[in-house]
């Protein structure tokens, strides 16, 4: 029985075939591990390498399509993506921009009590979601990690591996209690595989919760700091806690508190709705 890749071993071997200078590792998710790369022309690449097997396969192979057929400011850009044999194995090589301007995660203290500037953020990327939506596409897992910095102010969306695209057949089984994404940044219909109700104001609400949780400093729908409450009450429709409206209020962002709803249909229906509302002084 094989035993885990190297994946260092193989970033270099994938290198040396693309014609690239590996600079070093970036980090791991899930299941690629990403690297820093250069090419002849001395552009930096961002290389994203993972094992493939049966059930991701798919995954990888969706991702890549939805990314190629995108093209917007607010939406990382995908050169290659493709799957490579190497020591009797398979792997999935993706080539992408490589974003040096940190993440959301790292950067969230500069929009904490900055509505000016959560505005500005979450205007930028509902623009790529209504990039998104005109291709039938749903990301379902934006969350602070998932949004990276081009430059100073360029906010980007990354990581399409649990992309939905919705004219196509579902890789989500119907039996699951629970469907794909991060619990914490989860609307209700994504936690409890509704998948008929998913469509682009998923991703508002998630888009939202990130921007609320930016300003306020805390999850919006946990002011106690529990986390597992907090996932909880999404699950069970509630409203977004009081303490949490009334801080949102106070500082100009009570238009998220609509793209927060608990049901799609009472949501922002188009992401023009949800810019011209962020956009009410």
């Amino acid at each position: 029985m094989q035993g885990p890749p190297d994946l260092a071993a193989i970033a270099a071997l994938v290198c040396k075939q693309l014609d690239f200078t590996l600079v070093k590792e970036l980090g791991s998710g899930a299941h690629k591990r990403a690297y820093l790369v250069e090419s002849d022309a001395s552009t930096r690449l961002a290389l994203k390498i993972a094992p493939v097997t049966a059930s991701l396969k798919p995954r990888f192979e969706r991702e890549a399509s939805a990314l190629s057929g995108c093209s917007h400011p607010s939406v990382a850009v995908l050169h290659d993506s493709r799957a490579m044999a190497f020591d009797g194995r398979e792997f999935w090589v993706s080539v992408e921009e490589f974003l040096d301007g940190g993440t959301l995660a790292e950067r969230q203290s500069l929009f904490f009590q900055n509505p000016s500037a959560v505005k500005k953020l979450g205007a930028s990327l509902a623009a790529a979601l209504d990039h998104l939506r005109v291709r039938s596409l749903v990301h379902r897992d934006i969350k602070p990690a998932n949004v990276m910095f081009r430059s100073e102010d360029q906010a980007v969306l990354t990581d399409f591996g649990i992309v939905r695209v919705l004219d196509a057949p579902t890789l989500t089984h119907d039996f699951m209690p629970q469907g794909p994404g991060t619990p914490l940044y989860a609307a209700a219909e994504q936690l409890l595989n509704e998948k008929a109700l998913i469509d682009w104001r998923t991703d508002q609400f998630g888009l939202a919760l990130v921007l609320a949780e930016s300003a306020i400093g805390f999850h919006p729908f946990a002011p106690e700091k529990d986390l597992p409450l907090a996932v909880a009450r999404v699950a069970r429709r509630e409203p977004v806690p009081a303490a949490s409206a009334r801080k949102l209020a106070e500082l100009g962002l009570a238009s998220l508190l609509q793209a927060l709803a608990p049901w799609p249909a009472l949501r922002y229906r188009r992401p023009q709705d949800l810019i011209n509302a962020l956009a009410v002084v």
